[in-house]
Parts: structure tokens; sequence; C-alpha cells
């Protein structure tokens, strides 16, 4: 028996409607847009990257392990307490930068070729970490949802007053490594030299474990150089017991719990600094099956991290990391949807286990297939989809016909077999979610509505729906609600035997836009539609009788 389960999707996409002409073709600018918010994301990054080296080397902090990543980008970089930046190998400066005077480091612009301290509102220069500013707080330099660079969320302005873009590909030209140190070559030559541990490390084996309630388990650690060992932090109800000559924790799980926690084990060296090991423990879940409850699927930061599952029960209870929980692994790095077909859900990333630049993540792939109600890990796909181009939404009729929309298309995926079929005449198909109804998938590309149907892997039918389509959603009764953005805005309902129109309603009230999310404009209960085109406002239109 299917349950019927809410979920909610929360995406990071942005949605681009035409109005003036209805056919356009806008994957290619879509795809341009995510370009520029994933570099903007990247410079975010490295800037979080600089800010650590610096606030590293003055906490006297010391580099354990230089990882290269893949295809000589840049190099990840773990120290002594257990945090790691990645450092990308950059070509394009940003104008903003930093300089040393005095032993401390300063933010600089560069305005026409000339290079000044960032000043505060009392002509301070303002420190890269530390707390030197105003009141004690050091001023936060920042990116802004638009790209511009700011400090405590005002907008910098440069020497001509203009407003300043955050552009540029990193600070960091690059590192080099000798046996005693890692020196951190700036975009503009200067240099930051922090030394190795010479050998010293402390380290869990895995990231993570997945105990039954009042399991006992073991988990191994490596170490060296370190003369004392002790469990800083762990989680309520836990008994632990440190193996120091075996190197693992005797662990035993708590009788009942739920989310994920930490195991932080802690060793210092005969200089007295600080080595920190985490690992993330967790109960397994019984399950998640009322029909109540709701699912959130977060993308995460693509440069930084893998997406994550949320699951919020009946009674308003929240629980992260639900697939991490259940499974001792996360989801792929830029989650985008999910899809919940009888015992078993699917969820697709974008980026898988490489994001664009090159890093690689621990998680367990692109399409990922667990029970719907344990979230247990049934399968995963990574190397048999390497063609797809940043694929966003699944919909699936059976294991033979699992539907994956990207920048080229649509694409059945048989999970049998592992063949991927790009369907002929998909390209433009819209970034949003498609549906399945009557054992046939509905999608769109601006005001036409397709289908493909079972055992076929050509478009079956096509619909002028008259207008630019703004979301589809499958009835209760069977068949398929249609939204458009035409005027009149209108929402549709639509025959999914004949791809007749059953009935069409103007709203008058609101707007059915897909606003800037890449889902649908609509969202469904039995006769009622909510909608709110991308604004604060939520509407309800009542199909049978037009009421809004």
């Amino acid at each position: 028996m299917k349950k019927a389960v809410n979920y909610l999707w929360v995406l990071c996409s942005l949605s681009v409607l035409f109005s003036c002409v209805d056919d356009y073709d806008d994957s290619f600018l879509r795809t341009e847009i995510d370009k520029i918010k994933e570099e903007i994301n990247t410079l975010k990054t490295q800037l979080s990257s600089l800010e650590t080296v610096v606030d590293l080397l003055n906490k006297g902090k010391v580099i354990t392990s230089v990882e290269e990543i893949s295809d000589n980008d840049g190099h990840k970089i773990t120290f002594n307490d257990g945090s790691s930046i990645v450092i990308l190998n950059g070509e394009n400066a940003p104008v903003i930068g930093i300089q040393e005077s005095d032993g401390v480091y300063y933010w600089t612009i560069t305005t026409n070729g000339i290079t000044d301290f960032l000043l505060d509102q009392q002509e301070n220069r303002i420190p890269v970490t530390g707390n030197n500013g105003q009141d004690g707080v050091t001023p936060q330099l920042a990116i802004d949802a638009d790209g511009y660079w700011t400090i405590n969320g005002v907008r910098l302005t440069d020497a001509n007053n203009k407003e300043v873009k955050a552009e540029g590909d990193s600070f960091f030209q690059g590192i080099e490594e000798s046996d005693e140190s890692v020196t951190f070559i700036l975009a503009d030559g200067n240099t930051i030299e922090i030394a190795k541990s010479m050998g010293t490390y402390l380290k869990f084996k895995d990231v993570s474990a997945v105990f039954n309630a009042g399991q006992t388990k073991r988990l191994t650690f490596g170490y060296a150089n370190l003369h004392s060992l002790a469990i800083i932090s762990q989680p309520d109800g836990w008994t632990i017991n440190i193996h120091a000559p075996q190197k693992y924790l005797n662990v035993t799980a708590a009788s009942e719990g739920y989310g994920s926690k930490d195991i932080k084990l802690q060793g210092i060296d005969q200089n007295g600094l600080t080595y920190l090991a985490t690992i993330k423990v967790s109960i397994a879940g019984t399950g998640y099956t009322s029909a109540e409850g709701v699912f959130v699927l977060n993308e995460g930061n693509m440069t930084t991290e893998n997406g994550s599952l949320v699951y919020i029960a009946p009674n308003g209870e929240i629980f992260n990391r639900v697939y991490n929980n259940a499974n001792g692994a996360a989801l792929g790095n830029v989650s985008q949807d999910l899809f919940i077909d009888g015992d078993k859900m699917y969820i697709i990333s974008q980026n898988g286990k490489t994001n664009p630049m090159g890093l690689g993540f621990e998680n367990d792939g692109m399409l990922i297939v667990t029970n719907s109600e344990t979230l247990q890990k049934i399968a995963s796909y990574t190397d048999e989809l390497t063609s797809l181009s940043w694929p966003s939404h699944v919909a699936v009729l059976d294991e033979d016909h699992i539907f994956l929309r990207d920048n080229n298309g649509v694409h059945r995926f048989n999970s049998n077999t592992t063949e991927l079929t790009l369907i002929a005449n998909t390209r433009g198909a819209a970034k949003n979610r498609m549906a399945v109804v009557n054992d046939k998938l509905f999608f769109y590309a601006g005001r036409n509505l397709s289908v493909i149907e079972k055992n076929s892997d050509v478009v079956s039918a096509t619909i002028d729906m008259g207008a630019n389509i703004s979301g589809i959603e499958k009835s209760r009764d069977g068949n398929l609600w249609v939204a458009t953005t035409g005027t009149p805005q209108k929402i549709s309902k639509i025959n999914s035997s004949d791809y007749s129109v059953v009935k069409t309603n103007d709203i008058t009230l609101g707007s059915v836009a897909s606003g800037m999310f890449a889902t649908p404009g609509i969202t469904t209960k039995g006769d009622t539609i909510y909608y709110g085109g991308g604004s604060l406002n939520i509407y309800r239109h009542i199909f049978t009788t037009g009421e809004c």
C-alpha cells in the first residue's frame, strides 16, 4: 500500500520567466546564472579559507595533512584542531585582499591599480581576524546575495564611490609545501607560512558510525607523538572507554535517542599543543511512516558540504540529517529533488561526489535509492550517470523508468540494466518538478506540456497550453493540474488519458508564477490549490467553486 507523505523541497535555484516570447528556450541563460552563483559561492568559500589561515596562524596551530584535490586545482589542508580548508589555485585575483602591518593582517581594496587599507566608520583599519573593532568586535567582511562586497551588511564602495562586485576566482595563487611547513601564496604574491606537525596526528578511521539502541562497537583511531588522550565530548547516555595501546574506543550507545552527535577525542603533544579528532555517531531510526510528516531536502553549499534530509514529525519535532543517521553516510553534493514511489525514495543531487570545481566529497552518490520508511539505502548510482549535466529533478514510474531532468533534457534511467537514455526533443525541459500520472511522465517547456508513456523513449504527445506554464501537479482524481501565467493567469485540469482540458479557471487574485525556486507555482490538497507567485503572500483557490 502506498503511503501519502507530504514533502517539501528547499532548493537554491533561480527561475527566470519570459512573457514576451512564449516558447523561449531559457536553458542556456539558466545555466549561465547557475555558473555565476557557483563562482560567488566559490569566492565566499575562499574568503572563509583566507580568514581561517590568518586566524590559525595567530593561534599557533599546525598543519597535520595536505591533500591535492582532483586535476591539481588546489589542496585540502587539515589542522591539528581537526578543522580543514580548501585552497583553490587562482588566476584572477579579487580586488579585495590582505596586507600585514606590524604583525597584524588587514583587509585591503585595489582601485585603478592602487591598493589601500579598508577603513571602518571610525577610519580604523579592518583586521582579518581578532577583536580589534569597535566594542571589541571585528567588522565582518562578506558577499551579499547579489554578489557585492559588504562590511557588516553595508556595501563597500571603492575610491570612485562605486559599489564593489565580488569578482575573481581565489585569494590564493597556490601553496608550496616542504617537510617542515606549508607556504600559502596570496594572489598579490605575498606569502603566509604555517608549520607542519612533523608526524604528530590524531584521526578516527571513519567519519561517522550508526548504532542500534544499546549496541556496543569499537571505533578505531590513529595517533602519533601524543602523550595524553581524553574524551572531551560525548552524547548523553553513551558509555565510552579508551584503549590507547590498541587504538580504539569501546562505545556503547544509549538505550534511546535521536539525531547525530559528536564524540570528540583530544590528544596533547610534548609541547602542550592540542590535537582534536571528531566522529559523528547516531542511533538508527525506527521509521518515517506518518502521513502527516514532512520531509525537507536541503542542497547545502556546493563548495563545502553535502546535502541533507530533515524530517518534521506530526507533533512538530524536527529531526536533522535523517539519511545520515540511518546510514552513517551523506547525500550527494547539492541535493535537488526527491520522489517517493511506494516503499522507495529516490534522491537526486546535482554534483554527486565531485562538485564543479573538482572537489571530492564523501557521500553516497548522485542518485540514491532508499527505503521510504526507514531511509536505509538500497542502491546508489554515480558512475552510471556521468553524462548528466547538472541534474535537477527526478520522477519514477518503476525501476525501469526513472526519469531525470538535466540541462540537456529528460533522460530515462533503467536501474536494472544501468542504461541511461536521453529522450529526443526534450531539450529545454523546465528546471522544475515533473509529474507522474496514469503511468505516464508529464513535464513542460515554455507553453508546451509534454508526455512520455511507459515503455517508450519518445515524447508521445505535446499539448500547447496557450501561455507559459509555471507548474504541474498530480490531482487526487488521477488527472493533472497545470498553472499558466498568461493574461489572465489560469489553473487548468488536464485529462491524463486523452489530454483534453477538463476545466479551466481564471486567477484574478495574486499570481501563479513559479517565483525564484525550481518548484511548481502551485501546490494542492484535494480540490484546493495554494500559490504565492514568489511573494510573501499565500493564496487559496477552490477549483470546483472558483473561490479565492
